[in-house]
């Protein structure tokens, strides 16, 4: 070949025959040609994506260089409670010309945005292991107290808590779905001083609580001022040597305010006739002082042979005070008391009572003028009946035709 003194290999074609300086020049020109149009072919190819951003958990590969179509997909496993959403740069490079990337030509800068969707992993956990309350007995409360729980996950259908319940049973309380804690009825001390119930709480998936809270509520009594802790009655043995009257007292105040504090302790005996300021005065005396009229008829008298009625009666050593239980009494003899009253007429005594032995409704009579054997019916009569004092007094036929009350109510703080 003129020009050229031996075969060649251009681009990996092998020719074999020689050829003219002509028809050589007009090869190079065809594989030149050829050449362009690969590197042409190239540069419409998309060969990679770039993410523009510092430790990105994604990576985004080429799937078909010509169509240009890609995935992005993660490295690593995401967690939405680490970061619930991302937002970076990416760029497309076409394969352009020579081994090195800055020779490829890039895309325009596009934004990705991802959210992280969420998973109901966690459950619910209270803040506090138990909450405790204290409420006065008698009262409804709109809220005792306010339990809380939380929840890790991400999203608001997760995390959020929509519901408390309350796990035991057949207690008064009932609790809404912000965890207030009211009870349903009125509380008693009485009945039971403190109530223990387990709460558990549910998120918006209705994942219950990991566990249950415990909620307690101690019932106090209505607050009453005054002195608490002691007692009116004490035992004491005579020589015993000294004993302490109040050990335990207290002074409640109902958190109010305490200017000065003034005590008077008084002690009295259970010995007849003991208690009362009368004591200090004679019988005779104490008529004297009330101012009671010459001609009184005492129907207690000491007894004698001619006031035998009161023998056998129990009696204070000291004094003619006579102690009555309700089985046994005196009766008085016909003409010394007058059968009817007068107009005019004073009963005077005086009387230490104690607790009725019998029921309540039961009629305790202090004297009565009644008729004979298997009549009994009282002319008048002075008694006792449901805490009250009561005086009886009818009119009889031979008395005038007038109209008066039968019966006399007192109800004394005695």
């Amino acid at each position: 070949m003129e020009g050229f003194g031996h075969p060649f290999d251009i681009e990996n074609c092998k020719y074999v025959k020689l050829i003219t300086q002509v028809e050589a020049l007009a090869l190079i020109d065809y594989l030149t040609v050829e050449k362009n149009s690969l590197e042409s072919r190239k540069k419409g190819e998309i060969c990679a994506f770039k993410i523009h951003g510092q430790e990105l958990p994604f990576e985004a590969v080429v799937l078909n260089k010509t169509s240009g179509e890609g995935r992005l997909r993660a490295k690593s496993p995401i967690d939405c409670e680490l970061q619930k959403e991302y937002t970076f740069i990416i760029q497309a490079y076409d394969c352009g010309t020579g081994p090195r990337e800055t020779a490829w030509k890039k895309s325009h800068k596009a934004v990705v945005h991802i959210q992280v969707k969420d998973v109901n992993e966690f459950a619910p956990t209270f803040k506090e292991p138990a909450y405790k309350a204290i409420v006065t007995e008698g009262k409804i409360y709109d809220s005792i107290l306010q339990v809380e729980a939380i929840d890790e996950d991400c999203s608001p259908q997760y995390s959020q808590i929509c519901n408390y319940e309350i796990v035991t049973t057949d207690v008064p309380f009932a609790i809404d779905r912000n965890g207030n804690v009211r009870n349903t009825e009125k509380l008693s001390y009485d009945k039971q001083h403190q109530y223990e119930i387990l709460v558990t709480a549910y998120d918006c998936g209705q994942k219950p609580a990991a566990q249950d809270t415990l909620v307690q509520v101690d019932v106090k009594p209505v607050c009453k001022p005054g002195w608490q802790d002691w007692t009116k009655r004490i035992e004491y043995q005579p020589g015993s040597g000294s004993v302490p009257l109040f050990p335990s007292i207290h002074l409640e105040t109902c958190d109010g305010a305490v200017s000065s504090i003034q005590i008077t302790t008084e002690l009295q005996t259970n010995y007849i006739g003991k208690g009362c300021d009368r004591e200090t005065y004679s019988e005779k005396s104490l008529q004297k002082l009330c101012g009671a009229s010459s001609g009184i008829i005492d129907l207690l008298p000491s007894p004698s042979a001619a006031t035998n009625w009161t023998t056998g009666l129990l009696v204070d050593s000291s004094e003619m005070i006579f102690k009555f239980d309700g089985r046994q009494g005196a009766k008085i003899p016909d003409g010394v008391v007058p059968k009817n009253l007068t107009d005019q007429f004073t009963i005077t005594m005086w009387m230490k009572h104690g607790p009725s032995p019998g029921v309540r409704a039961e009629k305790e009579t202090i004297l009565c003028n009644s008729d004979k054997t298997e009549m009994n019916r009282h002319h008048y009569a002075l008694y006792v009946h449901n805490c009250r004092l009561v005086f009886l007094l009818r009119k009889d036929f031979d008395q005038a035709d007038t109209f008066r009350p039968a019966e006399f109510h007192w109800k004394l703080d005695q």
